[in-house]
C-alpha cells in the first residue's frame, strides 16, 4: 500500500483526547529533566514525529479518530528514551536496550494508557505500532489495521530523522569522534546498492554509518512520505553535510555513488 484511500476500515468510535494526551506526555517527561540537551532534543523529536503522523494519516483519508490513534502512537512511539538515558546513560539500543520495546513497557506497565479512554483493540495497535517502529521489517502476521499504524509510525519517525540530520549539530548524530574515516565498509556498500538495510553489525566507524541514513528511502511506505522527503531536499542536504565534515576523497567518492543509487530510487518510485 503507497498511498490513496483506504476502504477496508469499518469506523469504531473512540475517545481519544490528544490534548490530555500532550498534558500526560509532558507530566512523565518532566521527571527527566527536560531542558537537558539531549532530552529535550528527544522531546522535540516526538512531538514533531506526532505531527507528522497525522499528516500522513490526514493524506491517506483516515477518519478522525483513526488520526488521533496515529497522533498518540507518535507521542509514545519513543517514550523509552527516557528512562534508556537516565539508566544506561546512552540512546544506543546496541549499548543498553531495545528503546520501542521500552516504550511499549512504560506506557502499558507504568499504566500510562489508563489515562486515555481506549478500546483494547486501540490498545493492541498501540503496543503493535510502537514495537514495530524500529524493527528492520514490520512482523508479516500483523492484520490490516495494525499494518497500517505500523507503517505511519514508521514513515514519520523516519522523516524527522531526515530533519534532525539536516537541521541539528551534525557531529552528535554519529557514535564516533573520529571524522577522518579512510572508507566505507564495502560490506556496508554491497548492502546499500542491493537496496537492503545496513547491517548494523558491520558498522565500526562513522564513515559506515552515513548510508544508514540514506538506506531509509527504501523503506519508505507512502507516496506522500516520499513527495514530502523531496520538497525538503533532505538527502541533498544531508550529502552537503556529509561532504563538509568528512575529509576522505574516497569517502566522498562513495557518498556520491550513494547518492546517485538514492536519486534513481526515488525518480522511479515518482513515475
Amino acid at each position: 500500500m503507497r498511498g490513496g484511500k483506504l476502504e477496508f476500515f469499518y469506523s469504531p468510535i473512540r475517545m481519544i483526547d490528544i490534548e490530555n494526551a500532550n498534558v500526560e506526555f509532558d507530566k512523565y517527561v518532566s521527571q527527566f529533566n527536560p531542558n537537558e540537551g539531549r532530552i529535550k532534543l528527544k522531546i522535540e523529536h516526538i512531538k514533531r514525529v506526532a505531527k507528522m503522523s497525522k499528516k500522513i494519516a490526514q493524506n491517506l483519508n483516515l477518519n478522525e479518530e483513526q488520526i488521533k490513534l496515529a497522533e498518540l502512537i507518535g507521542l509514545f512511539h519513543d517514550i523509552g528514551r527516557f528512562k534508556q538515558a537516565e539508566v544506561y546513560n546512552t540512546f544506543n539500543d546496541r549499548e543498553s536496550v531495545n528503546h520501542a520495546e521500552l516504550s511499549a513497557k512504560v506506557v502499558f506497565d507504568e499504566n500510562l494508557i489508563d489515562h486515555f479512554n481506549l478500546e483494547e483493540r486501540d490498545k493492541r495497535i498501540i503496543k503493535i505500532a510502537i514495537i514495530n517502529h524500529n524493527k528492520n521489517k514490520i512482523d508479516n502476521n500483523l492484520n490490516d489495521e495494525e499494518m497500517l499504524f505500523s507503517k505511519i509510525i514508521r514513515d514519520a519517525d523516519k522523516l524527522d530523522i531526515y530533519y534532525t540530520i539536516c537541521e541539528y549539530d551534525f557531529q552528535s548524530i554519529f557514535w564516533y569522534p573520529d571524522f577522518d574515516c579512510e572508507s566505507i565498509n564495502h560490506l556496508i556498500m554491497n548492502d546499500f546498492i542491493n537496496h537492503h538495510f545496513v547491517n548494523y553489525s558491520y558498522i565500526k566507524s562513522n564513515s559506515d554509518q552515513i548510508p544508514i541514513f540514506y538506506a531509509y528511502i527504501f523503506d519508505f511506505y507512502f507516496d506522500f512520505s516520499l513527495q514530502f522527503l523531496r520538497e525538503k531536499k533532505y538527502l541533498d542536504k544531508f550529502t552537503d553535510r556529509v561532504y563538509e565534515n568528512f575529509t576522505n576523497h574516497f569517502v566522498k567518492k562513495q557518498v556520491k555513488q550513494i547518492s546517485e543509487i538514492c536519486n534513481e530510487f526515488l525518480n522511479k518510485r515518482s513515475n
